[in-house]
């Protein structure tokens, strides 16, 4: 665990801290402020930054800004908030993480380098196409 009295706190939740940086491009459909999130989600985990971050359940600033997200759940026709639930629980089962813990973007980077791709990646991701995590 990393000591969070000395920088930002970053809130997202697992699948966005372990699937965006591996995503290319943008979702236009989706808003110019959910690129901008994404983005940021991106620079903030490929950057070896000191930026801390911590494990949600469920909406986090990334998905707030995303019009699939009604009366705070996702309401995708890819993927309700019940099943964007369960693709959480298994990265955090496969990070071997809980809600609520604390690391920096750095220390999140190297366990997801140790990690990835998850069983899940290969063989159930939807967004696989469009991920770096095999390239």
């Amino acid at each position: 665990m990393t000591d969070d009295n000395r920088a930002e706190v970053s809130r997202w939740r697992p699948h966005h801290i372990y699937c965006e940086p591996f995503l290319a491009g943008n979702f236009p459909d989706r808003g110019e402020r959910f690129d901008q999130i994404g983005d940021k989600i991106r620079e903030t985990m490929q950057s070896g930054t000191d930026t801390i971050i911590e494990i949600i359940e469920g909406v986090d600033e990334l998905c707030q800004t995303c019009p699939l997200c009604q009366n705070n759940r996702c309401q995708s026709p890819n993927g309700d908030e019940d099943a964007v639930r369960k693709w959480d629980a298994i990265v955090l089962k496969g990070l071997g993480v809980s809600y609520g813990e604390k690391r920096s973007a750095q220390e999140f980077r190297s366990l997801i380098k140790q990690k990835a791709p998850l069983d899940f990646c290969r063989t159930r991701c939807r967004w696989r196409d469009a991920c770096s995590v095999f390239g």
